[in-house]
């Protein structure tokens, strides 16, 4: 049997994807994937099992900690994660740079509770004015490898805001950092800073 590599990765902007040993005959493939694509996968997972006859193992975790499952052993026959993580392991030899594909692209938003008024963001002054303005805003704690966070908290960095802001930030659980939405829509916080 013929093995292939696959894994993926995605870079606030892109999702790739690298197959890591997928055999012929109908096997079960185990899959590391950012939580970024946990919908999509709940959605084709069952209909790719149908078609394939292959069966779907997944486990979901931040980009970062998707990555370094990877890089620390973890068996996979795709890993779907961060740009910078996929290029990580390809430099360190764990991947084939031309088993590589993009899934998917995304970018980050702003979001506020529904029927409040939309922030001004339209500049980094407008930006940095309205976060400093907030009572609290929400977004992945970067330490859990959420790209979303770790990008944001660059932001704050850049603005020269992020002493001020962290008093004023809570941070989701981050075994769901998609619920920065939530955090938002029960007013925890005023601004939520998310991936799509």
């Amino acid at each position: 049997m013929k093995r292939r590599a696959l894994v993926a990765a995605a870079h606030l902007g892109c999702m790739f994807l690298l197959v890591l040993g997928i055999k012929a005959e109908a096997a079960e493939l185990t899959v590391l994937s950012a939580f970024g694509m946990q919908s999509a996968l709940d959605d084709l997972g069952p209909k790719f099992e149908r078609v394939t006859g292959h069966t779907l193992a997944i486990s979901f975790a931040t980009g970062g900690a998707t990555v370094k499952c990877a890089q620390g052993g973890e068996a996979a026959d795709v890993v779907i994660a961060l740009r910078q993580g996929i290029d990580g392991l390809v430099k360190d030899g764990k991947a084939a740079a031309d088993n590589v594909m993009v899934l998917a692209r995304s970018g980050i938003v702003v979001i506020v509770r529904k029927g409040a008024p939309k922030p001004d963001i339209s500049s980094p002054d407008a930006l940095k004015r309205t976060l400093l303005a907030a009572k609290a805003i929400s977004y992945v704690d970067p330490a859990s490898g959420g790209a979303s966070g770790i990008h944001f908290a660059k932001v704050l960095e850049r603005l020269e805001i992020a002493n001020e802001m962290q008093a004023k930030t809570v941070f989701p659980n981050p075994k769901t950092p998609a619920a920065v939405g939530v955090v938002v829509a029960n007013s925890e916080a005023e601004i939520g800073v998310h991936i799509v």
